[in-house]
């Protein structure tokens, strides 16, 4: 606990502030790896097998960027 007291003081924050930022970070990670997931097993339902042309995906949609 000390350690991290004294890195806040550092940081001119409170140990609270670093957990709460500390949290938001993963929440926020967690959910872009959720939403990339979504995005992932929507695109391989029009997988290889798929009767839907390759082609007619646009192409900013098969490099989308979350």
């Amino acid at each position: 606990m000390r350690q991290a007291k004294v890195y806040a003081a550092e940081h001119d924050t409170t140990v609270n502030a670093v957990v709460r930022e500390l949290l938001q970070e993963k929440v926020s990670a967690e959910a872009r790896a959720k939403s990339a997931a979504e995005r992932f097993l929507q695109l391989a339902e029009r997988g290889p097998y798929s009767p839907v042309d390759p082609s007619s995906i646009p192409r900013e949609e098969l490099y989308e960027r979350g």
